[in-house]
């Protein structure tokens, strides 16, 4: 069985911590041992906010496995960031030096960007990374990497030059090479947060790291409401999701940019160009496991609406609402009924 058909049966496994805090339905509900609480943990982690919600009938034991949760997803950033040294970085840094060995956790996550990549026709690359650090979206003032640049960044970037060998654990970059895992380490990040709350007993509660985000059973008894916004018109709220189980997440253009002469430059690149993608301005993907909607979104942003959907809809379980770069809203058959729905007053906004 491959990794993308295994992502169908079982979930893929910086800041100072905040204090947990009560939702307001506690207040209401706390004195009753036998009723359900709920508690709420807002913090920084992947330079994004993380929001972990656990419901059930014992505030301490949830308090207990959010505290656990959180640990998880520092603990994956702390894997797989390229911004410290990490174990990531000690792979890249081996780049030409042959096949390296590395943790099975490394090797699960590599094979599926593989996979991702080859299902994508090579729109998510891992190996994008050896053109992405040429882009420094922080820089003031902002910096514009030459067609020189790029050119020779370019010559380093294709998924088919790594090589994965899960029997020996090992993953081999080319010379000049370099991976990234910033198209799915969040979302991986959120499905093991939410593996360690499943571990703890939860049967109710969500992680939600910025749109990555990972619904599990109810929220007091009613489906988790996503509500879904455009990405220019940030008041407009384009589709209303009810979710349990699954998984929402959204990419888009907007989230870490610079403009300049006119013109919008975003995090979110195309590896065959080593430029900002120009598909859509925004991605959503719905999909039983965050990874893999991670992954998919990033890809959704590269390719144009209608190749987008194409791949939504023969995708297992996959469903896709996409903004296009005019400001068009397009969705896959699954969620058409849901465009311009009116959101409940508790809907999470993506």
């Amino acid at each position: 069985m491959n990794v993308l058909a295994a992502l169908a049966l079982v979930p893929l496994f910086v800041a100072p911590a905040q204090t947990l805090r009560p939702l307001q339905i506690e207040t209401q509900v706390a004195h009753q041992a036998a009723e359900p609480v709920a508690r709420e943990w807002v913090g920084g982690v992947m330079g994004t906010t993380l929001e972990i919600r656990a419901i059930g009938p014992d505030a301490e034991a949830l308090e207990r496995a959010i505290a656990a949760a959180v640990a998880e997803i520092q603990r994956v950033e702390d894997l797989m960031t390229n911004w410290r040294p990490s174990p990531l970085e000690e792979l890249n840094a081996a780049a030409g030096a042959g096949p390296q060995v590395v943790s099975r956790e490394i090797v699960d996550v590599m094979q599926l960007v593989l996979e991702v990549s080859a299902l994508t026709g090579g729109v998510f690359d891992v190996t994008y990374a050896a053109a992405g650090k040429l882009w420094d979206f922080k820089a003031s003032p902002p910096r514009i990497p030459t067609k020189a640049q790029i050119a020779a960044a370019l010559a380093n970037v294709g998924y088919q030059r790594v090589r994965v060998d899960a029997a020996l654990s090992t993953v081999e970059i080319p010379l000049h090479g370099r991976v990234g895992l910033g198209g799915i380490a969040k979302g991986y990040g959120v499905d093991r947060a939410m593996a360690v709350l499943m571990e703890h007993g939860i049967g109710h509660g969500m992680v939600n790291a910025d749109g990555d985000l990972k619904a599990l059973g109810r929220k007091f008894g009613a489906p988790w409401e996503i509500a879904i916004v455009h990405p220019r018109q940030r008041e407009r709220v384009i589709a209303v999701i009810p979710v349990a189980n699954t998984c929402v997440v959204t990419s888009g253009d907007y989230e870490r940019f610079f403009e300049l002469d006119g013109r919008r430059y975003h995090h979110i690149l195309d590896p065959r160009t080593g430029m900002p993608s120009t598909g859509c301005m925004s991605a959503t993907v719905v999909a039983p496991d965050a990874a893999l909607a991670d992954a998919l979104a990033t890809a959704l942003c590269v390719l144009s609406p209608k190749a987008g959907l194409a791949l939504a809809e023969r995708s297992p379980r996959v469903e896709a609402l996409l903004v296009d770069m005019a400001g068009e809203v397009h969705a896959s058959r699954g969620l058409r009924a849901r465009l311009e729905h009116v959101p409940t007053a508790d809907a999470a906004p993506q």
